[in-house]
């Protein structure tokens, strides 16, 4: 019975938000750079637009008490009170209208509207006016202005309160300090960031991508066999990763290991011994993914096939850097040679190999003739295991024509690549033709995640996997994986 159970409820929008801030801290540096060019146009642009400013002020009392009136705690509340209302008069029309008439120059009223500012200052009875305009003697008139009409004003439309000038204007002899620029680029470096978080956002959701391997789990309600780490630059093999080179690393071998032991003892519960592995798109390390478990077997004692059966892009012998070893498995179908002729033992890794170097061009008719599987079913008892590395599932029906005489199958997902849709159906595909889907190999876990407790960056190039990855996005022509996936093979 298949471990792989399709669910077709809508459980409506689901965001990842854990994903979405790794999404984000994958592209620490770019979010820098775009917050520094933004906040530098930002500043530019302010500094070339700004102007000098002057500014002339005026500070007012506000007294309510009569003459000889004691001052007691309550009346001077009252005061503080009333300063509100007073800061309401002197923002009035009526003021406002009142010094343009008396200002020389015959200034506007908009002029003299946006010029002056009233605050109350906290907890006290004073009131401070500030008008601010591009010229100094200006600012100095209207101010002058507000002190000559205050007066009247205050007497006509508050006859019993007091509103005393404690400080004159006076002539400003120097512009103020603009700061216009620094705001400016401050705010101009906030909005590139922002507009960067929304166009990640979009593109997180639209792409639908897996992120970490728990989300894998949860999406596909089938386990994780293991999360193959990153491979930094000075750790890579020569010639390929592989767990039988050290410098691949502690815990690339120890991954391996570990998805080794599952498969083993997923063999000894159900009797399962021919391994189908696959990945919905290309460019996912399906074919390094197998070499590895192959070898990982090998080592542990256990009488081990590795066949390609990718016939449209066979990449094994790349891999293990092997020569090129004659008849294949296309050959051995084609009845072209013997399955003796065509298995190679490779004694460095002590493990069988049956691939071939280069692509066919009727593979899906090739794998779908009955000697295909009677192939397979012939040499089950041969060995102990048979891993058996296919195309991707959801481009061509490769896949899915050999989990049809497979026992099992396992699904590689590279991390934030392939649309979920993708791989669902690739699994549906495979668990439909009658493979277990005893797994799925998230590839692959980086530093930053392990940090987080989270797996889900973007690892860029991966090893040598007999080319170099290509871009989310290209799989939608697969033109780069070998003639492109049915298409007539160049002579």
């Amino acid at each position: 019975m298949n471990n792989y159970e399709s669910s077709n409820k809508q459980k409506g929008f689901e965001l990842n938000i854990v994903g979405y801030l790794l999404e984000l801290s994958k592209k620490m540096w770019l979010i820098v750079i775009i917050a520094i060019v933004f906040g530098v146009l930002g500043g530019v642009a302010g500094k070339v637009t700004s102007k000098d400013v002057y500014k002339s002020e005026v500070a007012f009392i506000v007294n309510t008490l009569a003459e000889n009136e004691a001052v007691e705690n309550s009346a001077v509340t009252a005061q503080i009170n009333v300063t509100n209302t007073f800061k309401y008069i002197l923002s009035g029309r009526v003021l406002k209208e009142a010094v343009r008439e008396k200002c020389p120059g015959n200034l506007s009223y908009r002029l003299i509207d946006s010029s002056i500012k009233v605050d109350a200052v906290d907890a006290t009875n004073a009131i401070e006016l500030t008008v601010t305009t591009e010229d100094a003697q200006m600012s100095y008139n209207i101010a002058k202005a507000v002190v000559d009409v205050y007066a009247d004003v205050v007497e006509e439309i508050y006859p019993n309160a007091k509103l005393n000038v404690c400080e004159t204007p006076v002539l400003a002899q120097s512009a103020e300090e603009n700061r216009s620029d620094v705001i400016l680029a401050v705010i101009s470096a906030a909005m590139g960031v922002l507009a960067y978080c929304v166009f990640v956002l979009v593109m997180f959701i639209v792409k639908d991508t897996i992120k970490t391997s728990n989300e894998l789990s949860e999406k596909l309600k089938i386990p994780v066999l293991g999360a193959v780490q990153l491979v930094s630059n000075k750790n890579k093999a020569s010639k390929g990763l592989l767990v039988a080179d050290r410098r691949t690393g502690f815990s690339f071998i120890e991954t391996y290991k570990a998805i080794r032991t599952k498969i083993e003892n997923n063999s000894a519960k159900t009797g399962n011994k021919v391994y189908l592995i696959t990945s919905a798109c290309e460019n996912e390390g399906k074919t390094t993914v197998s070499a590895n478990i192959a070898l990982s077997l090998a080592e542990n004692g256990k009488s081990v096939l590795l066949i390609d059966a990718d016939l449209r892009k066979p990449s094994i012998t790349k891999i293990l850097s092997l020569p090129e070893t004659g008849d294949g498995f296309a050959s051995v179908i084609k009845q072209e040679a013997s399955i003796t002729e065509a298995i190679k033992l490779i004694k460095t890794f002590n493990l069988y190999v049956l691939a071939d170097t280069k692509a066919v061009s009727n593979p899906s008719e090739l794998l779908s003739r009955k000697v295909t599987e009677e192939i397979i079913n012939g040499i089950r008892d041969e060995f102990d295991f048979i891993i058996i590395d296919t195309a991707p599932a959801s481009v061509v029906t490769d896949a899915s024509i050999i989990a049809g005489f497979a026992d099992a199958a396992i699904i590689v997902v590279r991390e934030d690549f392939s649309p979920f849709s993708r791989i669902r159906m690739s699994v549906e595909d495979i668990d439909s033709n009658g493979a277990e889907i005893v797994g799925c190999i998230f590839n692959a876990e980086t530093e930053t995640t392990i940090k987080a407790g989270k797996y889900g960056n973007r690892y860029g190039k991966y090893g040598r996997y007999g080319g170099r990855y290509g871009k989310y996005g290209k799989y939608g022509s697969y033109g780069n994986y070998g003639y492109g996936y049915g298409a007539t093979p160049k002579k």
